[in-house]
């Protein structure tokens, strides 16, 4: 359940100072020297894997193409993927997340791309009603390219077959309530599907928006302020839509497993991250613009811990392990906890994250459920990602 934050995209460029490799020719599959080492052949960006036994190129991503001078003739092409020109060494295991931290964001960023390579449509259905009563935020596109990128990213996932958005302002309660009383949810959140509607414009203003799976399908009611620009939530571009659409994501691993929702089965940070860990890398049309997005995240939301030290940051994810979350820091959840779960998803990809979901839900604990997935013990997993979120948010704040 997310509330819409107040983040000025930075302008400023993260720029990797690792050595590239050298211009060799590359061939997706041929051997390679390196897990982790990067070329740039060609049109594509390779990447060394290892494959059972054998370190092998991966089938690469598109690299940067030249610009295309406009003309009264020219057709518009999409925004291709850009990648830098200088790619810092990927993590690929907990043992080096610490020394290639400088690698996270391009890991996460290249894994969307890979899937959205591999999974090049989407069936899914998506429905937006605004009130009688109410304005849109901003136009539909925006959420429904968003959500649509993302249903591909997760792919793999079990997800709904349509999600409903339902907009409204203060003027729309009663009708936002009429519209949830049509639906039936398997998870009990502590208040009924209408009181989460109405609950989303509690305050002095509509903000934020509530998830659930209901009658088998993801349910967003979305609380619409006034006026409609108030909290500048057009920036984000469907990308907080496309969080709400991961939490529907989130409710399916648990629906079909019979189980509560997640929120009551995880920590409050991977609830809440692992959905912006979806989304965030998912919207930008390029490596660029993710680093740039990711350090405003980082640089421009309030820090509510006492410092940034690692000790500090263990301390924020041992208070949010269960529900309820702590709510002194709880805006921290959307980007502490994004750079924690997106540390974590560097390390195996983003549907290795849902892994420990499918394993909490099969009623596992957390931290046995951790441990299963990715073979290190929550206890030193914990010590790596402080370590890494501490080093991560001062080289942003600065």
């Amino acid at each position: 359940m997310k509330k819409a934050l107040s983040v000025t995209l930075a302008v400023s460029l993260v720029l990797a100072t690792s050595a590239l490799t050298a211009n060799a020719a590359v061939k997706a599959g041929s051997a390679c020297k390196g897990k982790g080492t990067i070329k740039i052949s060609g049109a594509k960006t390779f990447t060394c894997i290892k494959v059972g036994k054998k370190l092998l190129w991966d089938k690469g991503v598109p690299s940067a193409k030249p610009a295309v001078q406009n003309s009264p003739s020219a057709t518009p092409t999409p925004t291709p993927s850009v990648v830098p020109e200088v790619i810092p060494a990927v993590p690929t295991s907990f043992s080096n997340l610490l020394e290639n931290s400088d690698g996270i964001a391009y890991a996460v960023w290249k894994n969307t791309r890979d899937n959205l390579e591999k999974y090049k449509t989407t069936d899914l259905k998506i429905s937006i009603t605004i009130g009688p009563n109410s304005t849109e935020r901003y136009p539909a596109s925006f959420t429904e390219e968003a959500i649509k990128l993302g249903s591909r990213v997760l792919g793999a996932q079990k997800q709904p077959k349509e999600v409903h958005f339902y907009q409204y302002t203060k003027a729309d309660i009663k009708w936002a309530r009429e519209q949830a009383a049509k639906y039936v949810s398997p998870f009990n959140l502590g208040i009924s599907l209408p009181d989460q509607a109405e609950e989303k414009c509690s305050g002095v203003d509509c903000d934020g928006a509530v998830t659930n799976i209901a009658s088998g399908v993801g349910l967003v009611l979305v609380g619409i302020s006034t006026p409609v620009n108030r909290f500048n939530i057009a920036q984000f571009k469907g990308q907080n839509d496309l969080h709400e659409y991961t939490h529907a994501v989130q409710g399916m691993v648990y629906e079909q497993n019979g189980g509560r929702p997640p929120a009551t089965r995880v920590p409050c940070w991977y609830a809440e991250g692992q959905p912006q860990a979806v989304s965030i890398p998912t919207v930008p049309k390029s490596y660029t613009e993710y680093v740039e997005i990711r350090k405003g995240w980082m640089a421009n939301n309030r820090w509510l811990l006492k410092d940034y030290e690692p000790s500090t940051i263990e301390e924020f994810m041992k208070a949010g392990m269960s529900a309820p979350c702590p709510s002194t820091v709880n805006q921290m959840l959307f980007h502490l906890g994004y750079i924690i779960v997106e540390s974590i998803a560097a390390v195996g990809g983003i549907d290795k994250t849902f892994d420990v979901q499918t394993r909490i839900a099969e009623g596992m604990t957390f931290e046995e459920a951790f441990k299963k997935v990715y073979d290190i013990s929550w206890a030193d997993a914990s010590v790596i990602l402080a370590k890494v979120a501490s080093k991560v948010f001062k080289e942003n704040k600065k």
